[in-house]
């Protein structure tokens, strides 16, 4: 990347970052607080799923509202919807009005992130080009994992020596400075950046290998319509389901098999550092397989970790397991979000990103329920083979779509390089460089005839 794009991603990723500290910050105090102030198991869980609420119901028209004016509005909604969200925690605490005060915030959370996640991952791929965008999705999704790393420890402390509204408190503060960093013409400049227009949209992809378009307009369903999107978006769904599935199965398993507290945090930090490692690889892995490639062999290594880990009590062994569903699940994010971004028709890019987070938060309102019913039917380590049942089935039908997806894949990139030897048809970043330096020569062109 030359300087430009970089220092542009730089900004894309501070913005991340403060406002993915304050929702997970948010998400983990108001889980305790709730849990402080007396509420059951049952009302817990009901709060956390309020989370998913909002994304489920409106990442689509989010995603439109951002293809239609950019980024600077869904942003403000995200900043805001953030710090109404601390600010009905501290003013209207748990422990004295009740846990329905931290229904309304974390519902108010869930919409922020919803914003957050559609803008900053539009963002991300369009200030990199097609050859360092699965660079850029890479940083993204690492900027993400070292926040669910380090928020909640932080927090945890900020709780302990102060109180949760001191938490709360951070929630409303760093959208705030954020909100006032973004008024410097730097961070302006980004947010000003209008979605790209139909001359360039038409110009830059041919969505389909029979060389039809896909539609520039029309509904969600769309995207189910087209075979490679489609298999991307199903897949995308049964990895985030082996997910939360999975980090709520493993611990109530290794409880179950006697681990201690800190076991179970070894083996789910395991699972962390995987998913973290992974991802720092995952450029240097793409130099000899495609993104299609590591998600299939995601969920192959997922299932694998799963058949595994109802066969040990051993903590070191677990520790492996969750280590290669680790090394499986983590590989997805950023693939996923390279090819979302690729196949989408450019002016619903940000539409596609809702679909995908509305299809993730409806796995995530229904099935970690289903899971927990399951496992007091059948056991912990029963369900976990059921899960493993399931992630086979995702890498089954991964495998089988891979014709369509790397046809799809070859025909896109292989059309864009085509077009780098076309004069005048060089790819956006490319043309804006230039653009300045034609203005500079022209009056010096005139002035020599």
């Amino acid at each position: 990347m030359s300087n430009a794009p970089v220092l542009s991603l730089l900004k894309v990723l501070a913005i991340t970052l403060a406002m993915h500290l304050s929702s997970t910050g948010m998400r983990f105090t108001a889980t305790l607080d709730a849990i402080n102030s007396g509420a059951s198991s049952f009302w817990v869980g009901a709060m956390l799923a309020s989370i998913s609420l909002g994304p489920m119901c409106f990442a689509i028209p989010s995603g439109r509202w951002l293809d239609r004016g950019g980024p600077r509005g869904p942003l403000m909604g995200a900043r805001i919807g953030m710090m109404l969200a601390g600010s009905v925690a501290i003013l209207l605490p748990a422990a004295k009005f009740g846990i329905i005060t931290l229904f309304a915030a974390a519902t108010l959370t869930g919409f922020s992130f919803m914003l957050t996640n559609v803008v900053v991952q539009r963002l991300a791929g369009d200030v990199s080009t097609p050859q360092t965008r699965q660079l850029a999705f890479t940083a993204l999704s690492l900027t993400t994992a070292s926040s669910n790393l380090a928020s909640p420890v932080a927090a945890g402390y900020m709780i302990e020596h102060f109180s949760y509204a001191s938490v709360y408190a951070w929630a409303v503060v760093l959208p705030a400075v954020l909100s006032l960093a973004l008024m410097l013409p730097g961070m302006r400049r980004i947010l000003d950046a209008a979605p790209r227009s139909a001359a360039k949209a038409a110009g830059n992809a041919e969505k389909t290998g029979a060389g039809k378009k896909a539609p520039e307009k029309g509904s969600a369903m769309d995207f189910l319509r087209d075979p490679p999107m489609r298999a991307v978006l199903i897949a995308s769904v049964m990895i985030s389901i082996a997910w939360e599935v999975g980090n709520l199965l493993i611990p109530i398993y290794a409880d179950s098999v006697g681990l201690s507290p800190s076991e179970i945090g070894w083996v789910l930090g395991s699972f962390a550092s995987a998913t973290f490692i992974v991802r720092f690889c995952t450029p240097i892995l793409l130099r000899y397989v495609r993104e299609w490639h590591m998600i299939v062999l995601s969920l192959f290594l997922a299932a694998l970790a799963f058949a595994l880990m109802p066969l040990t009590h051993d903590p070191r062994a677990l520790m492996g397991a969750a280590f290669i569903e680790g090394l499986g699940l983590g590989a997805s994010l950023p693939n996923m979000m390279s090819l979302v971004y690729l196949f989408a028709p450019p002016n619903r890019i940000g539409e596609a990103i809702g679909l995908r987070i509305t299809a993730l938060n409806a796995g995530k309102s229904v099935f970690p329920m289903l899971a927990g019913f399951l496992g007091t039917l059948i056991g912990a380590g029963a369900s976990i083979w059921v899960l493993a049942a399931f992630t086979a089935s995702g890498f089954a039908y991964a495998a089988s779509a891979a014709g369509d997806v790397l046809g799809r894949m070859r025909s896109l990139r292989g059309a864009a390089s085509s077009r780098k030897h076309v004069a005048g048809d060089a790819h956006d970043e490319r043309d804006e460089r230039k653009e300045p330096e034609e203005k500079k020569a022209a009056p010096a062109a005139e002035k020599h005839r």
